[in-house]
């Protein structure tokens, strides 16, 4: 009968300890797909806010020809006022 419970019992702490690597290895692979969604996720906000967000002020606009026939002006009245 002792043999049958030695037995036993090396049969539920082998079960139980590749229970528990199980369970590491759940845990484990959840915590890796949380931080690969987690980086995809970003990646693809960080790329919408690139491509698709408001343009900067800085852009370089076509010169409007009534402002600079404006500040011509200016200059010419400048110029001769001196």
């Amino acid at each position: 009968m002792d043999k049958i419970k030695l037995i036993l019992t090396i049969i539920v702490v082998i079960l139980a300890s590749l229970g528990l690597f199980v369970a590491i290895g759940l845990i484990y692979s959840l915590v890796f797909y949380a931080f690969v969604i987690a980086v995809v996720g970003l990646g693809g906000y960080v790329a919408l806010k690139l491509f698709f967000g408001k343009p900067e002020e800085k852009q370089l606009q076509a010169p409007d020809p009534k402002k600079q026939l404006e500040k011509v002006q200016r200059l010419l009245d400048e110029y001769k006022g001196k």
